[in-house]
């Protein structure tokens, strides 16, 4: 892999405005994608994002759509295709996560969990597949989780429709990789307990006790995701599909 092998892609990251998601922006941006930085309501945090890209010379730019909603996904796709070209790298990134999800939780968590970590990856492979494989070439991550392969024995919210949706990124792609190839490469990337916003909520009690179980002895980080989702998007990876890498620090391990 060289410092510039993406360039000439075009990247949509969905939920890129930070976190997991800008990480995979900035680093796919130093590879010398042009990088479409997918959001829903944080128009600043998706600036910063923008600015973040410029600052390591990459270029892209800030697109607003809430992916559960297909015909919201299918304008943002018209919308870059206009402005720069078809997507030819897709990270499927965007997601949600509540401590109410546990035995007591509404239905109507559970339909919007549903709706934003499955519903958007569906939406967004399905938007992407036509012109990837028209042109032949198309390379995608899905960002699932550690608690779609293993559930959660130490934190009190079970995360019941979370882990549930994630399950589902997993075996989606699976499925993808089989029916979109050859043309089309898609893999998964499960992250363990990674320092972002949406886990900023746990207790220090827990944690601590998901650290002390973790082999690599730390939480993992926003850009240790995004080194491996790079790499996937590479010439590097070309031939590795339906897979599930697991980002965990030995927390949770695949058979």
């Amino acid at each position: 892999m060289t410092d510039r092998d993406l360039s000439g892609r075009v990247a949509l990251v969905t939920g890129g405005s930070r976190g997991i998601g800008r990480a995979i922006c900035r680093r796919l941006a130093r590879a010398g994608a042009w990088v479409a930085i997918n959001h829903s309501s944080s128009d600043e945090a998706a600036a910063e994002t923008l600015a973040l890209i410029r600052a390591v010379g990459g270029e892209g730019d800030v697109y607003r759509a809430d992916v559960s909603s297909f015909e919201a996904t299918d304008a943002m796709f018209r919308s870059i295709e206009a402005d720069k070209g078809p997507v030819d790298l897709l990270v499927t990134n965007a997601g949600i996560a509540s401590f109410q999800d546990d035995v007591d939780m509404p239905v109507d968590l559970w339909r919007r969990i549903l709706s934003v970590n499955l519903d958007g990856t569906f939406h967004c492979v399905w938007c992407a597949k036509e012109g990837m494989l028209a042109r032949g070439d198309g390379r995608i991550v899905c960002i699932s989780s550690a608690n779609g392969l293993a559930p959660s024995r130490i934190r009190p919210d079970r995360l019941i429709a979370y882990g549930t949706s994630k399950s589902a990124v997993i075996g989606f792609s699976r499925n993808c990789a089989i029916a979109l190839g050859p043309a089309i490469r898609v893999n998964c990337v499960a992250p363990g307990l990674i320092d972002t916003d949406m886990t900023s909520g746990m207790s220090d009690e827990i944690r601590q006790r998901i650290i002390a179980s973790t082999p690599a002895g730390r939480t993992g980080t926003p850009d240790d995701i995004a080194g491996l989702t790079y790499f996937l998007l590479s010439d590097a990876a070309s031939f590795i599909t339906g897979q599930t890498y697991v980002a965990s620090g030995g927390l949770v391990t695949l058979p």
